[in-house]
């Protein structure tokens, strides 16, 4: 019997060193080599598989086929009108900090039920009401509408409406760029 199992394990053997390895190295190789090709075959063994591939081998004309996805277009790029440092700070609808009616703004507009941290109060240079502005150097390209007025005495300062009190106190105070659309 052990004859027997060995006679089978060196025919096994054989035929694994001899044709099996040289295959699966091939294999592997290949893969190496050429990744896209395991990647277009597995996609196209995947049936559920939305994935298009936008150049396939000796085909170009698939690449005037592929959907534009609207939401990756090009953003708009909205140069500013005017370009400032100032002073920033964050208030929320209470009392203490607004007036008896700390849900609306000067503007009119109900923060509370609005309920989106974009809205900013400000006396600098008296920017009407919808004016839209960025701090890049805080939120990048996030566009912030003035809807509120600060104190008289805070010219050179802006005022972010924040949701909570304690993120607005986390906040502070921060000296930046305000760009005027």
């Amino acid at each position: 019997m052990l004859k027997f199992i060995s006679k089978i394990s060196k025919k096994i053997d054989k035929i694994f060193f001899d044709k099996i390895l040289p295959v699966l190295m091939l294999a592997v190789v290949l893969n190496l080599s050429f990744p896209h090709i395991s990647v277009a075959q597995s996609l196209e063994q995947d049936q559920q598989s939305q994935v298009l591939l936008p150049l396939q081998a000796g085909d170009v004309e698939i690449l005037k086929s592929v959907p534009q996805d609207p939401t990756l277009q090009p953003k708009k790029v909205i140069t500013p009108k005017k370009v400032v440092k100032i002073w920033v700070t964050a208030y929320n609808s209470l009392p203490a900090q607004t007036d008896d009616d700390p849900c609306t703004t000067a503007s009119g507009l109900n923060v509370c039920q609005r309920n989106t941290e974009d809205v900013i109060a400000t006396n600098f240079q008296y920017l009407p009401f919808g004016t839209k502005v960025r701090l890049p150097e805080l939120y990048g390209d996030k566009v912030f509408t003035v809807e509120d007025r600060m104190h008289y005495k805070y010219h050179n300062s802006a005022d972010i409406w924040f949701k909570s009190h304690q993120a607005a106190i986390e906040f502070g105070r921060k000296y930046t760029t305000m760009e005027i659309l």
